[in-house]
């Protein structure tokens, strides 16, 4: 298991090679001033909020402080088996529980100013763990100028639909970003833990466009959180524990995301968001002890699309056995 440290303030490693810190602190949050709606899938208005009971996901809970320790058709994505060649540097291990299918909970449609994907919000029980598997998109890139897309799993990036949580809310996610630099594309794998570490932190996992991504965040109770990410086209992985006081457990995130370029006070900036092919996800989550697959918990869903001042930026398919798509649109 990798070593969990903090970073050393100034010295984080930037996966664009001369740009903007990227950071992935889900600028959703409303101390971000970055705001989601959660509309009726008929309504175009981002500023209405969504109505019903299957609406209304649980409060984030207590605030939180962390201390290190140690439309096209999906196309279906491997899953770990166990007769999975062995991967170096970390373990392909699903999320546990007996795998339950269930009658979907309802999804309310939404739109955000820098998220594209699902969240399901748990209205009894905890999340202790999520996974999910991609394709790493391979972005094109400008001639000049700087684009980022971030790819990642996550637990409590949500405590509500129509809300995100604040500076001391809790998250532990890992992912993928596909970085462009005035012409030249990057790639990255990477980990964050919040409040603590507000900066993405890399992975020693190498990433290339058109590998087969595989991530999973378990908690092991008591704060303790795990992030596993696996690149199983090159066979290699990497993990990262840390500790978080409090954590809610009350939501599972899988998402695109254009990320933050820097957030002051009550305003963010975002990155030019990447132009990359559809790239799919799927995956599984587990819930008081049950896994079930993406496309089957029995909880409400928030389904949300990139959407600022008018234009959509990335939108998602509707579930189905395959998992989900995210589309490009715009940038």
């Amino acid at each position: 298991m990798t070593a969990a440290r903090r970073p050393a303030q100034g010295r984080r490693r930037r996966f664009a090679p001369r740009g903007l810190l990227v950071t992935l602190a889900l600028v959703l949050a409303s101390v971000g001033g970055c705001d989601l709606a959660g509309p009726s899938p008929s309504s175009p208005s981002p500023a209405a909020s969504p109505t019903g009971p299957s609406a209304t996901f649980p409060s984030a809970g207590p605030k939180a402080s962390a201390t290190p320790r140690s439309s096209p058709t999906p196309r279906p994505l491997p899953s770990p088996s166990a007769s999975a060649p062995r991967i170096v540097g970390a373990t392909q291990t699903p999320c546990p529980g007996s795998t339950t299918t269930a009658r979907r909970g309802s999804v309310t449609t939404g739109q955000s100013r820098n998220w594209a994907g699902y969240i399901v919000g748990v209205t009894k029980g905890h999340v202790t763990c999520v996974e999910g598997t991609w394709t790493q998109p391979k972005v094109r890139c400008p001639s000049s100028g700087q684009t980022s897309v971030a790819i990642w799993v996550g637990i409590d990036g949500s405590s509500a639909v129509g809300t995100m949580p604040d500076a001391s809310a809790t998250l532990a996610q890992t992912g993928t970003t596909g970085d462009c630099d005035d012409g030249k594309a990057t790639y990255g794998a990477w980990f964050e833990f919040l409040p603590d570490l507000r900066q993405i932190t890399p992975l020693s996992v190498p990433v290339n466009g058109g590998d087969t991504i595989w991530a999973r965040v378990l908690s092991l109770g008591k704060g303790r959180f795990v992030a596993t990410l696996v690149n199983v086209t090159q066979l290699l992985g990497a993990t990262q524990a840390w500790t978080l006081r409090q954590p809610p457990l009350l939501t599972a995130e899988w998402v695109v995301e254009d990320p933050a370029a820097s957030c002051s006070g009550s305003s963010c900036t975002f990155m030019t968001l990447s132009r990359f092919p559809t790239v799919t996800l799927n995956g599984a989550v587990t819930i008081n002890g049950r896994r079930y697959p993406l496309r089957a918990v029995p909880f409400p869903y928030l389904r949300t699309s990139i959407n600022r001042s008018g234009k959509t930026l990335a939108s998602p398919t509707w579930l189905t056995s395959r998992g989900f798509s995210v589309t490009w649109k715009s940038s």
